[in-house]
Protein backbone atom coordinates (compact mmCIF):
# COMPACT_ATOMS: atom_id res chain seq x y z
CA UNK A 1 0.00 0.00 0.00
CA UNK A 2 0.89 3.46 -0.33
CA UNK A 3 2.60 5.69 2.62
CA UNK A 4 0.71 8.73 4.04
CA UNK A 5 1.26 11.26 6.43
CA UNK A 6 1.73 9.49 10.36
CA UNK A 7 1.33 13.30 11.62
CA UNK A 8 -1.98 13.93 9.59
CA UNK A 9 -3.66 10.89 10.18
CA UNK A 10 -3.01 10.99 14.23
CA UNK A 11 -5.03 13.82 14.33
CA UNK A 12 -7.75 12.44 12.15
CA UNK A 13 -10.00 11.96 15.31
CA UNK A 14 -9.98 15.94 16.22
CA UNK A 15 -10.95 15.93 12.79
CA UNK A 16 -14.32 13.25 13.25
CA UNK A 17 -15.08 15.41 16.68
CA UNK A 18 -14.73 18.89 15.02
CA UNK A 19 -17.11 17.85 11.86
CA UNK A 20 -19.93 15.64 13.94
CA UNK A 21 -19.92 18.52 17.01
CA UNK A 22 -23.76 17.13 16.86
CA UNK A 23 -23.19 13.32 16.77
CA UNK A 24 -20.25 13.23 19.19
CA UNK A 25 -22.78 14.56 22.05
CA UNK A 26 -25.50 12.58 21.28
CA UNK A 27 -22.81 9.80 21.75
CA UNK A 28 -21.14 11.30 25.03
CA UNK A 29 -25.65 11.74 26.36
CA UNK A 30 -25.45 7.98 25.49
CA UNK A 31 -22.75 6.92 27.09
CA UNK A 32 -23.50 8.81 29.94
CA UNK A 33 -27.05 7.11 30.33
CA UNK A 34 -25.34 3.72 29.69
CA UNK A 35 -22.95 4.67 32.56
CA UNK A 36 -25.33 5.42 35.03
CA UNK A 37 -27.74 2.31 34.43
CA UNK A 38 -24.34 0.26 34.51
CA UNK A 39 -23.29 1.63 37.46
CA UNK A 40 -26.90 1.76 39.32
CA UNK A 41 -27.28 -2.56 38.63
CA UNK A 42 -23.26 -3.06 39.75
CA UNK A 43 -24.81 -0.84 43.12
CA UNK A 44 -27.48 -2.58 43.14
CA UNK A 45 -25.99 -5.92 43.27
CA UNK A 46 -22.49 -5.63 44.58
CA UNK A 47 -22.31 -1.90 45.84
CA UNK A 48 -20.52 -3.05 49.39
CA UNK A 49 -17.88 -4.93 47.40
CA UNK A 50 -17.25 -2.71 44.62
CA UNK A 51 -16.72 -0.26 47.41
CA UNK A 52 -14.65 -2.22 49.28
CA UNK A 53 -12.16 -3.35 46.40
CA UNK A 54 -12.01 0.60 45.53
CA UNK A 55 -11.69 1.40 48.64
CA UNK A 56 -8.35 -0.49 49.65
CA UNK A 57 -6.80 -0.13 46.07
CA UNK A 58 -6.95 3.56 46.68
CA UNK A 59 -5.78 3.86 50.14
CA UNK A 60 -3.06 1.32 50.05
CA UNK A 61 -0.07 2.03 48.09
CA UNK A 62 1.26 -1.82 48.81
CA UNK A 63 -1.68 -3.66 49.14
CA UNK A 64 -1.20 -7.25 50.45
CA UNK A 65 -2.03 -9.91 47.61
CA UNK A 66 -4.11 -12.11 49.33
CA UNK A 67 -6.85 -9.86 50.46
CA UNK A 68 -6.35 -8.17 47.03
CA UNK A 69 -7.37 -11.80 46.08
CA UNK A 70 -10.20 -12.04 48.55
CA UNK A 71 -11.92 -8.82 47.28
CA UNK A 72 -11.44 -9.69 43.60
CA UNK A 73 -13.06 -13.38 44.27
CA UNK A 74 -16.32 -11.25 45.17
CA UNK A 75 -16.25 -9.13 42.36
CA UNK A 76 -16.14 -12.11 40.00
CA UNK A 77 -20.07 -12.92 39.56
CA UNK A 78 -20.04 -8.78 38.21
CA UNK A 79 -16.72 -9.67 36.04
CA UNK A 80 -18.63 -12.52 34.11
CA UNK A 81 -21.86 -9.97 33.64
CA UNK A 82 -19.58 -7.43 32.73
CA UNK A 83 -17.48 -9.25 30.29
CA UNK A 84 -20.41 -9.87 27.39
CA UNK A 85 -21.66 -6.59 28.10
CA UNK A 86 -18.46 -4.76 27.40
CA UNK A 87 -17.70 -6.70 24.26
CA UNK A 88 -21.74 -6.08 23.34
CA UNK A 89 -20.50 -2.53 23.74
CA UNK A 90 -17.06 -2.52 21.80
CA UNK A 91 -19.14 -3.94 19.29
CA UNK A 92 -21.18 -1.11 18.61
CA UNK A 93 -18.71 1.47 19.29
CA UNK A 94 -16.38 0.27 16.58
CA UNK A 95 -19.28 -0.41 13.92
CA UNK A 96 -20.49 3.36 15.14
CA UNK A 97 -17.18 4.68 14.12
CA UNK A 98 -16.31 2.59 11.19
CA UNK A 99 -20.05 4.07 9.93
CA UNK A 100 -18.94 7.72 10.50
CA UNK A 101 -15.72 7.02 8.75
CA UNK A 102 -16.36 4.34 5.77
CA UNK A 103 -20.34 5.36 5.60
CA UNK A 104 -20.73 9.11 6.41
CA UNK A 105 -23.48 9.37 4.43
CA UNK A 106 -25.49 6.70 6.55
CA UNK A 107 -26.55 8.69 8.89
CA UNK A 108 -29.42 7.43 10.37
CA UNK A 109 -29.56 7.17 14.71
CA UNK A 110 -26.38 9.22 14.58
CA UNK A 111 -25.01 6.49 13.18
CA UNK A 112 -25.88 3.79 15.97
CA UNK A 113 -27.00 0.36 15.10
CA UNK A 114 -27.48 -3.02 16.83
CA UNK A 115 -27.95 -5.51 14.40
CA UNK A 116 -25.26 -8.16 12.75
CA UNK A 117 -22.56 -5.54 12.09
CA UNK A 118 -22.36 -4.97 15.69
CA UNK A 119 -21.98 -8.25 16.37
CA UNK A 120 -19.32 -8.85 13.92
CA UNK A 121 -17.40 -5.91 15.57
CA UNK A 122 -17.60 -7.86 18.86
CA UNK A 123 -16.53 -11.28 17.41
CA UNK A 124 -13.42 -9.17 15.92
CA UNK A 125 -12.25 -7.46 18.75
CA UNK A 126 -12.61 -10.45 20.89
CA UNK A 127 -10.47 -12.44 18.53
CA UNK A 128 -8.12 -10.11 18.59
CA UNK A 129 -7.60 -9.73 22.64
CA UNK A 130 -7.53 -13.59 22.90
CA UNK A 131 -4.38 -13.64 20.08
CA UNK A 132 -2.88 -10.59 21.71
CA UNK A 133 -3.22 -12.05 25.89
CA UNK A 134 -2.34 -15.51 24.08
CA UNK A 135 0.94 -14.22 23.11
CA UNK A 136 1.63 -12.41 25.92
CA UNK A 137 0.96 -15.89 28.14
CA UNK A 138 3.26 -17.72 26.29
CA UNK A 139 6.14 -15.09 26.26
CA UNK A 140 5.01 -15.19 30.06
CA UNK A 141 4.84 -18.98 30.67
CA UNK A 142 8.28 -19.41 28.68
CA UNK A 143 9.85 -16.68 30.77
CA UNK A 144 9.07 -18.06 33.77
CA UNK A 145 10.34 -21.63 32.57
CA UNK A 146 13.37 -20.32 32.00
CA UNK A 147 13.64 -18.00 34.18
CA UNK A 148 13.34 -21.32 37.08
CA UNK A 149 16.73 -22.27 35.24
CA UNK A 150 18.59 -20.12 37.54
CA UNK A 151 21.56 -17.96 37.06
CA UNK A 152 22.04 -14.85 35.20
CA UNK A 153 22.08 -16.51 32.08
CA UNK A 154 18.39 -17.60 33.20
CA UNK A 155 17.33 -14.23 34.36
CA UNK A 156 18.58 -12.98 31.13
CA UNK A 157 16.80 -15.29 28.89
CA UNK A 158 13.57 -14.87 30.70
CA UNK A 159 13.77 -11.17 30.31
CA UNK A 160 14.20 -11.26 26.70
CA UNK A 161 11.07 -13.66 26.40
CA UNK A 162 9.00 -11.05 28.17
CA UNK A 163 10.39 -8.08 26.19
CA UNK A 164 10.07 -10.50 22.93
CA UNK A 165 6.58 -11.03 23.86
CA UNK A 166 5.70 -7.31 24.21
CA UNK A 167 7.44 -6.71 21.16
CA UNK A 168 5.35 -9.19 19.13
CA UNK A 169 2.20 -8.18 20.96
CA UNK A 170 2.50 -4.53 19.48
CA UNK A 171 3.57 -5.70 16.24
CA UNK A 172 0.67 -8.31 15.80
CA UNK A 173 -1.76 -4.75 17.33
CA UNK A 174 -0.38 -2.58 14.56
CA UNK A 175 -0.55 -4.89 11.87
CA UNK A 176 -3.92 -6.23 12.66
CA UNK A 177 -5.70 -2.80 13.43
CA UNK A 178 -7.42 -2.38 10.05
CA UNK A 179 -9.03 -6.14 10.83
CA UNK A 180 -11.93 -3.63 12.40
CA UNK A 181 -12.28 -1.60 9.52
CA UNK A 182 -12.23 -4.71 7.10
CA UNK A 183 -14.33 -6.18 8.29
CA UNK A 184 -17.01 -3.34 8.84
CA UNK A 185 -15.87 -2.76 4.55
CA UNK A 186 -16.53 -6.94 3.76
CA UNK A 187 -19.12 -8.19 6.15
CA UNK A 188 -17.34 -10.68 6.79
CA UNK A 189 -15.09 -11.59 9.92
CA UNK A 190 -11.65 -10.20 9.13
CA UNK A 191 -8.54 -10.72 11.31
CA UNK A 192 -5.51 -12.12 9.71
CA UNK A 193 -6.65 -11.55 6.46
CA UNK A 194 -5.97 -8.20 6.82
CA UNK A 195 -2.64 -7.82 7.70
CA UNK A 196 -2.02 -7.79 3.60
CA UNK A 197 -3.18 -3.90 4.31
CA UNK A 198 -0.80 -3.03 6.61
CA UNK A 199 2.22 -4.66 4.90
CA UNK A 200 4.85 -1.91 4.07
CA UNK A 201 3.25 1.39 6.43
CA UNK A 202 4.31 -0.58 9.81
CA UNK A 203 6.23 2.32 11.17
CA UNK A 204 4.14 4.74 9.93
CA UNK A 205 1.01 3.40 11.56
CA UNK A 206 2.72 2.72 15.00
CA UNK A 207 3.83 6.32 15.14
CA UNK A 208 0.09 7.59 14.19
CA UNK A 209 -0.92 5.42 16.88
CA UNK A 210 1.58 6.81 19.46
CA UNK A 211 0.80 10.16 18.82
CA UNK A 212 -3.08 9.85 19.25
CA UNK A 213 -2.18 8.16 22.39
CA UNK A 214 -0.63 11.14 23.47
CA UNK A 215 -2.91 13.11 22.04
CA UNK A 216 -6.06 11.82 24.42
CA UNK A 217 -3.69 11.70 27.35
CA UNK A 218 -2.81 15.47 26.88
CA UNK A 219 -7.07 16.23 26.39
CA UNK A 220 -8.33 14.03 29.78
CA UNK A 221 -5.34 15.80 31.50
CA UNK A 222 -7.39 19.25 29.80
CA UNK A 223 -10.70 18.00 30.97
CA UNK A 224 -9.88 16.70 34.45
CA UNK A 225 -7.90 20.27 34.77
CA UNK A 226 -11.22 22.37 33.63
CA UNK A 227 -12.97 20.09 36.25
CA UNK A 228 -11.15 20.43 38.93
CA UNK A 229 -11.11 24.13 38.59
CA UNK A 230 -14.42 24.51 38.66
CA UNK A 231 -14.85 21.98 41.80
CA UNK A 232 -12.62 23.93 42.88
CA UNK A 233 -14.14 27.66 42.37
CA UNK A 234 -17.62 26.36 43.15
CA UNK A 235 -16.65 24.01 46.46
CA UNK A 236 -13.02 25.74 47.68
CA UNK A 237 -12.11 22.89 48.61
CA UNK A 238 -9.26 20.54 46.34
CA UNK A 239 -9.47 17.20 48.34
CA UNK A 240 -13.78 17.48 47.67
CA UNK A 241 -13.03 18.29 43.82
CA UNK A 242 -10.46 15.02 43.77
CA UNK A 243 -13.80 13.49 44.96
CA UNK A 244 -16.07 14.40 42.12
CA UNK A 245 -13.58 12.37 39.77
CA UNK A 246 -15.32 9.03 41.38
CA UNK A 247 -18.57 8.62 42.48
CA UNK A 248 -19.10 6.71 45.80
CA UNK A 249 -20.60 3.42 44.68
CA UNK A 250 -21.46 2.19 47.77
CA UNK A 251 -25.49 2.71 47.77
CA UNK A 252 -27.94 4.36 45.20
CA UNK A 253 -28.50 7.24 48.09
CA UNK A 254 -24.37 8.01 47.86
CA UNK A 255 -23.93 7.61 43.26
CA UNK A 256 -27.21 9.67 43.19
CA UNK A 257 -25.16 12.84 44.36
CA UNK A 258 -23.79 15.94 42.25
CA UNK A 259 -20.41 14.07 42.75
CA UNK A 260 -22.11 11.16 41.32
CA UNK A 261 -23.63 12.63 38.10
CA UNK A 262 -20.33 15.20 37.09
CA UNK A 263 -18.58 11.54 37.07
CA UNK A 264 -21.06 10.21 35.03
CA UNK A 265 -21.16 12.93 32.53
CA UNK A 266 -17.37 13.20 32.65
CA UNK A 267 -16.88 9.25 31.79
CA UNK A 268 -19.28 9.78 29.05
CA UNK A 269 -17.12 12.56 27.59
CA UNK A 270 -14.15 10.60 28.00
CA UNK A 271 -14.93 7.76 26.61
CA UNK A 272 -16.27 9.05 23.39
CA UNK A 273 -13.35 11.59 22.62
CA UNK A 274 -10.75 9.07 23.95
CA UNK A 275 -12.52 6.96 21.63
CA UNK A 276 -12.59 9.31 18.28
CA UNK A 277 -8.79 10.61 18.93
CA UNK A 278 -7.45 6.79 20.03
CA UNK A 279 -8.95 4.91 17.21
CA UNK A 280 -10.17 7.32 14.81
CA UNK A 281 -7.23 6.96 12.70
CA UNK A 282 -7.19 3.41 11.61
CA UNK A 283 -9.92 3.72 9.76
CA UNK A 284 -9.28 6.99 8.34
CA UNK A 285 -6.13 5.75 7.35
CA UNK A 286 -7.60 2.28 5.52
CA UNK A 287 -10.25 4.73 4.00
CA UNK A 288 -7.30 7.08 2.40
CA UNK A 289 -5.11 3.80 1.08
CA UNK A 290 -8.52 2.31 -0.03
CA UNK A 291 -9.19 5.56 -2.04
CA UNK A 292 -5.65 5.70 -3.13
CA UNK A 293 -5.50 2.09 -4.68
CA UNK A 294 -8.72 2.48 -6.32
CA UNK A 295 -7.87 5.43 -8.11
CA UNK A 296 -4.65 4.19 -9.42
CA UNK A 297 -6.51 1.15 -10.44
CA UNK A 298 -9.26 3.17 -12.24
CA UNK A 299 -6.23 5.03 -13.90
CA UNK A 300 -4.35 1.52 -14.98
CA UNK A 301 -8.02 0.27 -16.29
CA UNK A 302 -8.27 3.73 -18.24
CA UNK A 303 -4.77 3.25 -19.57
CA UNK A 304 -5.48 -0.26 -20.26
CA UNK A 305 -3.45 -1.68 -17.66
CA UNK A 306 -1.05 -4.15 -16.94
Amino acid sequence: MSKFSASDAAFSGFRLVRENLKTVGIWAGAMTVLSIISNVLAIVFFGPQLEAFISYTSENNTPDLSEMARLMSDLAPLALWSLPYSLLLNGIIFATLNRVVLRHDDSRFAYLRIGATELRQAAVWLLLCLVLIGVLFLGSALAGFLGALGGPTGAFLALLCVVGSMCAMVWLAVRLSFASSVTFDTGKVTLFRSMPKTEGIFWPLLGAYLLAGVMSVIVVLLIWTIVSAIGLIASGDFAATGKMMRADTSSLQAYFTPAGIVQALFSGLISVLTTLIVFGPAPSIYRELKARESGVSNESGSNGGW
